[in-house]
């Protein structure tokens, strides 16, 4: 136990990061919590393996880019640099039909900041993606998968 001027501090200094901690939870992560964001859209890049690859941030409660063009019947290799150390998130796509059916995230207080998502579109149109966590995709964590 620590002491200053003869007095016992071990309580105090054991409750500031918990009480850091929980401020960081009732925050969220610091986002844009229900703000709409501007578009923000990054066609794939075909690698020498002919796979599709985009990078996307994936930040508290928003995408970056929010919107990804991407070539029908190509495979796409997504990379997902998760930036929010607190708040769990995921990379969510419900359209099987499509081709497109993912769903990769992170835990709470995850040490892996980067995982992959991978898929080949089938079909053309615009898909939507969104964080399935609690409330996020109430708030606006989602985007847009373009398929050409």
């Amino acid at each position: 136990m620590l002491r200053r001027n003869g007095r016992a501090m071990g309580l105090g200094i054991a409750r500031l990061p918990l009480a850091l901690f929980a401020l960081a939870l009732a925050s969220g992560g610091c986002g844009t919590a229900g703000t709409k964001l501007p578009v923000s859209e990054m066609t794939a890049r075909t690698n020498s393996a002919g796979v599709q690859v985009v990078d996307v941030d994936v930040h508290s409660y928003y995408f970056k880019p929010n919107r990804i063009v991407v070539k029908q019947g190509v495979p796409v290799d997504v990379t997902l640099h998760f930036k929010s150390f607190f708040v769990p998130h995921t990379f969510t796509c419900n359209e099987g039909d499509a081709g497109l059916a993912v769903s990769e995230g992170t835990g709470f207080m995850s040490f892996h900041r980067t995982k992959h998502a991978r898929f080949t579109p089938t079909q053309r149109g615009q898909f939507e993606f969104f964080c399935h966590v609690g409330k996020h995709h109430q708030k606006g964590m989602e985007g847009t998968i373009v398929v050409r």
